[in-house]
């Protein structure tokens, strides 16, 4: 193996560039540029001896769903929360590239059907549109929300998953790929001066898992002023509290 190909080698066995540049080219990390230090993702993850994933059919709380959908490059990620006290724990991590979406819809309606989950935000942009209206279909409107990634509304969710971790209001599990998804997020201001949340691609995907995290938590939060429809005595239903705020389709 020549200098070239043992180059191309070490670099295909990094999560991410960053974690390159600072293991083999000794260049620090550089948290002026990350949306989320390390030091802020380390607050919020489980410890080594902790367990995090449990069977969510035994789930205490009320359960929030965030899928950030993909199939060739990115990952479908469905990221579940419980929800207890004011903290969101994170107890199942669903990541599948290259699968049908069938076999995707399998997976996320097997979880949409336990009784705990309240409601599921879904990536609605591009190939999720449909992934997403045929899930609104089978659970209701009041159940799954699709979510449309402009740039006001990325902005409007990567906020709050900063807030949580700042907040120690949420937890997830310290494996290396979500950290390196969850530091990959960069804020960048355009010449307009809009914001914009990019990432790099790469083999770990998309900073899919903190978009499926972003959805989740936002879920949690949107369900509050929310309530199921109510029968009334001649069959008809009528929704009896809506969101105070929705994100357009």
């Amino acid at each position: 193996m020549d200098e070239a190909d043992y180059f191309t080698f070490v670099r295909a066995g990094c999560l991410d560039e960053e974690s390159f540049l600072q293991e083999f080219c000794c260049v620090p990390a550089d948290d002026a540029s990350a949306f989320l230090s390390y030091d802020l993702i380390a607050s919020g993850e489980y410890h080594l001896d902790e367990k995090w994933e449990t069977d969510l059919a035994d789930a205490k709380g009320q359960l929030f769903l965030g899928v950030d959908v993909g199939r060739e490059h990115d990952l479908t990620v469905i990221w579940a929360i419980e929800r207890l006290g004011d903290t969101a724990y994170t107890r199942r991590i669903v990541e599948m590239k290259g699968q049908t979406f069938d076999a995707q819809e399998h997976a996320l309606y097997q979880l949409l059907a336990l009784p705990q989950v309240r409601r599921c935000c879904i990536d609605c942009t591009g190939i999720g549109r449909q992934f997403s209206e045929r899930a609104q279909q089978r659970f209701g409107t009041y159940k799954v929300e699709p979510v449309n990634f402009t740039g006001p509304v990325k902005e409007e969710l990567a906020y709050p998953v900063r807030a949580a971790f700042e907040d120690r209001t949420v937890r997830v599990p310290n494996r290396a790929e979500i950290r390196s998804d969850l530091r990959a997020i960069r804020k960048e201001t355009t010449a307009s001066g809009n914001i914009r949340f990019t990432a790099d691609r790469g083999a770990n995907g998309h900073s899919d898992r903190f978009w499926a995290l972003a959805l989740a938590l936002h879920a949690g939060k949107s369900t509050g002023s929310l309530t199921p429809p109510v029968a009334w005595p001649h069959g008809g239903e009528r929704q009896t509290a809506r969101r105070e705020r929705s994100v357009e389709a």
